[in-house]
């Protein structure tokens, strides 16, 4: 029997890292979606395995809404911390 469940969509997820940011701040969160990733659960697998993920980033727009400023490496081992949108 065939399944007709709706495919699973990229997760937007925001990435908070231990690292310091342009503007000084001692941390930072980064808007993402990471290519094939479709859960919080396929992240935490991911980030087990991997030294440094590939993601694309993105910027929040003033009227709304979301922006792609293109793809970041971040290394996992700055991360603090990962909430899926």
């Amino acid at each position: 029997m065939a399944d007709f469940r709706p495919e699973k969509k990229e997760v937007m997820f925001y990435i908070t890292m231990n690292m310091q940011s342009r503007q000084g701040n001692p941390i930072h969160q980064v808007a993402c979606v990471v290519p094939g990733v479709k859960s919080l659960d396929d992240l935490h697998e991911l980030l087990k395995n991997e030294d440094f993920i590939l993601v694309e980033e993105y910027y929040k727009k003033t009227e709304g809404g979301y922006y792609s400023v293109g793809h970041l490496i971040i290394n996992t081992q700055h991360i603090g911390k990962v909430k899926a949108a």
